[in-house]
């Protein structure tokens, strides 16, 4: 069932067809994810468009209605959703039942990513998601929507997070036909996305938008759709249709087709999902009213040459000039509970670290993030002059007593945040070029190499001569606190979009 019903859902919701040309039956594309549905739970088709009203700058939202459209089915699916039993969707909205029309501040912003940020997010796209929260929170009229597994849920109340939040799909159906449907979205999630196609939309969320009356009505009074990560702007195609004409935007925070082309593993595989995936990103930024990425390699590999460059707000403004620590240490900062973060530390400990150990007596190495799988642990556990910290709650003081920071991660794509922090932070970096992909400042690096015994050669040459290396990163620190600062990062964002959507874009 699985297998019949997955290559719709990613397929189609993009835009690309299951031979992988580009579709162009745009107003087809909600009657085809019906039938996905239908085909996949063998009943009737499920889920319905409902509308809101808007009027004297205010929001309200309304029950379900029969859907307009010319087609039978259209009325009898809004019908059926009645014999549906929907699960609430876990807001921080409150009851709906209880709105009152308020008034609208901004241009109305939709929000989606399949992560949320907050205070003491574990990841660097987290972290960027949680500036970027707190300046639509602020300037416009902010509806965040994101998928409702059990890490976004733990998350509700903490700092930073938007003021309307609301978690779609995972919802406890209260018919036998609604958990049915649950079961498969998310069997489609764990089993069909890891199989055939990484990149897809989560089938939970999109179910849950589909069924989320409120969801949907804001979505349909939305000035501007923001879609975060590729995953999310897989729906834009979908989105477009629910509202033609709201202005949708998508940032790139990877290009996944270069990540699945740097897999090591089953190449023919990975190359095929790499092919699939550049058709998808093709379809994407078609239907994209702006294409978002951090770097302008970025933008060169999507084919999108206008591009608008966001460069990640990390800078606080209140950076110290860094001093060469006492005792030599070398720091390695990722989350790594993901794949290329947990291959790149255990092939430091293997090919780099004992390079690097037998040249420099009392080195240490710290490496510093939460997420660690226990083969990693136990690795570094066999290892006196290693540590590995977990999460910890300030980095500020990991690179105060670091001597230099190494990124030594070979796959993945888009820029690395973590070098982009070691440099804030004054620290002398040693790179693999893909941990330096991105960054365009000059000669901010004290090493660049690809392979253990270069990377070796640089960490060494650092630990030897500190002072040396030290002025090096003092002029990449002042350059780097120009490039990422926070009233750069938000002139962009007001330039790209919210700006414009005040003007009518």
């Amino acid at each position: 069932m699985i297998a019949s019903m997955a290559p719709t859902i990613s397929d189609m919701w993009a835009g690309v067809s299951p031979s992988g040309k580009p579709s162009t039956r745009d107003s087809e594309t909600p009657r085809i994810s019906i039938a996905f549905w239908c085909s996949a739970a063998r009943t009737s088709p499920l889920s319905v468009i409902t509308t809101t009203t808007h009027s004297s700058g205010c929001l309200a939202i309304r029950p379900p209605h029969p859907m307009a459209s010319s087609s039978m089915w259209g009325a009898r699916i809004s019908r059926f959703i009645a014999l549906l039993g929907r699960g609430r969707p876990e807001s921080r909205w409150g009851d709906a039942s209880r709105w009152q029309d308020v008034p609208v501040p901004g241009p109305r912003v939709v929000l989606i990513s399949m992560y949320v940020g907050h205070e003491g997010v574990p990841h660097a796209g987290g972290r960027y998601l949680l500036e970027l929260q707190r300046l639509l929170d602020e300037e416009t009229d902010l509806t965040m929507l994101s998928v409702g597994n059990n890490l976004n849920r733990g998350v509700l109340g903490e700092a930073g997070v938007p003021r309307r939040l609301l978690l779609l799909g995972h919802e406890a159906g209260r018919g036998p036909l609604g958990r049915v449907l649950n079961r498969l979205a998310v069997l489609a999630d764990t089993t069909w996305r890891h199989r055939r196609d990484p990149g897809m939309a989560s089938a939970a969320f999109v179910l849950g938008l589909l069924r989320s009356p409120e969801a949907r009505a804001a979505v349909r009074e939305a000035d501007v759709i923001d879609l975060q990560y590729s995953e999310s702007i897989r729906l834009v195609r979908l989105l477009r249709r629910l509202n033609p004409r709201a202005r949708i935007t998508g940032t790139f925070h990877d290009v996944m087709s270069q990540s699945f082309s740097r897999e090591p593993g089953d190449p023919d595989f990975w190359r095929a999902v790499a092919q699939r995936s550049r058709r998808h990103e093709a379809a994407m930024v078609r239907r994209l009213d702006e294409v978002l990425v951090f770097s302008a390699k970025d933008g060169e590999l999507l084919r999108v040459p206008d591009a608008t460059r966001v460069d990640p707000p990390l800078a606080t403004g209140l950076e110290e000039r860094h001093a060469p620590a006492p005792a030599p240490t070398v720091l390695v900062v990722s989350y790594l509970a993901r794949d290329e973060n947990d291959k790149a530390a255990r092939w430091t400990l293997d090919e780099v670290w004992p390079q690097v150990r037998a040249r420099v007596p009392g080195a240490r190495l710290r490496l510093v993030g939460g997420g660690a799988l226990p083969a990693l642990v136990d690795r570094a556990d066999r290892e006196p002059d290693v540590v590995l910290t977990g999460f910890v709650d300030d980095l500020d003081e990991e690179y105060a007593a670091a001597s230099v920071a190494l990124v030594p991660v070979l796959q993945g794509a888009g820029v690395k945040f973590k070098a982009i922090e070691a440099l804030l932070h004054g620290v002398p970096l040693v790179s693999t070029t893909v941990g330096l992909e991105g960054i365009e400042g000059p000669d901010v690096t004290a090493g660049l190499a690809d392979d253990p015994a270069g990377l070796a050669d640089a960490l060494v040459a650092v630990l030897s001569d500190p002072t040396s290396a030290q002025r090096r990163a003092d002029a990449a620190q002042r350059w780097a606190v120009t490039r990422y600062g926070r009233e750069t990062f938000a002139d962009t964002i007001r330039r790209s979009w919210v700006t414009r959507s005040r003007a009518g874009a």
